[in-house]
């Protein structure tokens, strides 16, 4: 935009002195309305990113042409995204289930994440998680899909998510109820929970891994070498959730 006002300014200055020493009293006002009228097309032009679009925005296109377009240029985008969002979903279920084959005896692993939430009465944002992704073993339940959850739940295991660790846990022994009672509904006994962080250190989600009733739970280096690869996989999502992007519709957090 600068440069093109400064090549107006140069021209009207080129147009002016012409005028003067043609002596004809239209040619300055007839020139000076075409330097308007070149620049006028020129910053259209540079708008739309090609000649014939900047013509036709510039001189031929009405109020209801022009929002026609920008409509078909949004639904273009938004085709976009969810084709991108959709690939990125369909990459995340196959880490999963990569995950689910590396763990012994496992039923299910579930992928949460974490996202804003309400503001509370004293002003500070709540931090709440979804659960997005799941695969389950053939037999099981993947288990009910829940949105806009407290971070709260996550009382037992936080800290070591936060230390960019993986911590075991019987589904009995958790603290939150309502997060116990999700577990035992579809059948939970035990369940390894890894961090989904990116390559700063920034938690953005979690994993969790379950084991079922007598389902032969790892112990000693198998439980060591899982959650070496749970934190492995945690890194690849969260690269995945970076690319991905907020879905390409509003959220619960946000319309609710």
């Amino acid at each position: 935009m600068i440069e093109l006002l400064a090549l107006f300014r140069v021209l009207l200055e080129l147009f002016v002195d012409l005028g003067r020493t043609s002596g004809r009293k239209l040619v300055q006002p007839m020139l000076t309305a075409a330097c308007l009228t070149g620049a006028y097309t020129a910053i259209h032009v540079t708008q739309e990113g090609s000649v014939a679009a900047g013509l036709r925005a510039a001189f031929l296109d009405n109020e209801t042409a022009r929002s026609e377009r920008r409509r078909l240029e949004e639904q273009t985008t938004l085709q976009t995204e969810l084709r991108q969002f959709a690939a990125a979903n369909k990459l995340i279920d196959q880490l999963l289930e990569s995950m689910l084959a590396r763990a012994p005896g496992a039923s299910r692993v579930r992928l949460n994440v974490i996202h804003n939430g309400v503001t509370g009465l004293t002003g500070t944002g709540l931090l709440r998680y979804d659960a997005t992704n799941s695969v389950a073993a053939p037999g099981r339940l993947a288990g009910t899909a829940v949105t806009n959850q407290p971070l709260s739940d996550w009382s037992d295991f936080l800290p070591a998510l936060l230390a960019g660790q993986c911590s075991f846990h019987r589904v009995a022994d958790l603290r939150a109820v309502s997060l116990r009672a999700r577990f035992e509904g579809f059948g939970a006994t035990n369940t390894l929970v890894c961090p989904a962080a990116d390559v700063q250190g920034k938690t953005v989600g979690a994993i969790f891994i379950f084991w079922d009733g007598n389902d032969p739970v790892p112990d000693g280096d198998d439980l060591r070498g899982l959650m070496a690869a749970g934190q492995h996989l945690g890194a690849q999502i969260a690269a995945v959730l970076d690319l991905q992007g907020p879905p390409p519709w509003p959220s619960l957090a946000q319309s609710g």
